[in-house]
Parts: structure tokens; sequence; C-alpha cells
């Protein structure tokens, strides 16, 4: 009796235990594991590579507040080195900013006039040359138009 209870038992354990998956593959940066669709996969280790991932990313913010956002050694770069505003001689048609020496004409640049009263004419263009910003407007422009930039730096 007591041999069959215990074959009971292990069959009982043995048909009721989990079945994990393998993992298919794994991430080619930080070894995350890849599963199939559907797959039996334990919490703990889905958990942990929610923590690797939270982790990797509260390391690459430097800080953040309402004006500013800085990533290190990514793709994206948004600070105050990164902006600023510069303003139109007069009624002056080109304008140009220094940015930075690391500055390439591959990189994002977006414009935006300041200010409440500006025209047709302060439409804003922009040319990249390396270093510097060159920007254009139409003729007849409002006197002494500020305008600010955004830089993104690609990597």
């Amino acid at each position: 009796m007591k041999k069959i209870l215990f074959i009971l038992l292990i069959a009982v354990g043995s048909i009721c235990a989990q079945v994990f998956d393998n993992p298919i593959g794994l991430s080619k940066h930080y070894g995350l594991r890849y599963y199939a669709q559907s797959a039996h996969v334990p919490n703990t280790i889905l958990n942990n590579d929610k923590n690797t991932i939270d982790s990797v990313m509260y390391s690459e913010i430097v800080y953040v507040d309402t004006t500013q956002l800085v990533i290190k050694d990514t793709v994206l770069r948004i600070s105050n080195r990164a902006n600023g505003t510069h303003s139109f001689t007069t009624t002056s048609t080109v304008d140009s900013v220094f940015v930075d020496s690391t500055f390439q004409s591959t990189d994002n640049v977006f414009l935006q006039p300041l200010g409440t009263s500006y025209n047709v004419n302060d439409i804003l263009f922009l040319y990249k040359k390396k270093y510097k910003i060159i920007v254009h407007r139409n003729s007849g422009g409002t006197s002494g138009l500020s305008y600010e930039w955004y830089w993104i730096k690609r990597y």
C-alpha cells in the first residue's frame, strides 16, 4: 500500500509539475532572453529582464527637469547647449548661429520664430554648414526678429 501511495504521489507530482520553455535566442547587447509566442516562462526571468532594462535606462539619464532632458552616450541628446535664441539684425534676410564644433550637416535642426508679431516673410529656412546654421528668410521680415533653434545630434 505504501508503494502504491508513493508511486501515485510521484505520478501526480510529475503530471502537475510546471514545464518551462527554453529561450529561442538572446538580445545582442544585454543577453535578454527571446521566447516563442505563447511560451511558458517563469515570472522571475521576465521580471529580471525588466529590472535589467529599467536599470540600463535609469543609468543613461543624467537628469530631467522642466526645461531639458539629457541622455548620455546614446542617440538622442537634448540639453542647454543644444538650443538657443538668436536674432536677425534689423530686416536682414540672413543670419548665422555657431552651434558647436561637433555639429555636422547630417544633424537635425529645428527653428521657430519668437514673439507675437511676425509676418509671412518671417518663415525661416536653414542651411546646415559644419559648425553652424545659416538661417534665411524673405525680405520684408520683422525688424530684429528673434528665433529659437534646436539641435538634435545624430550618432
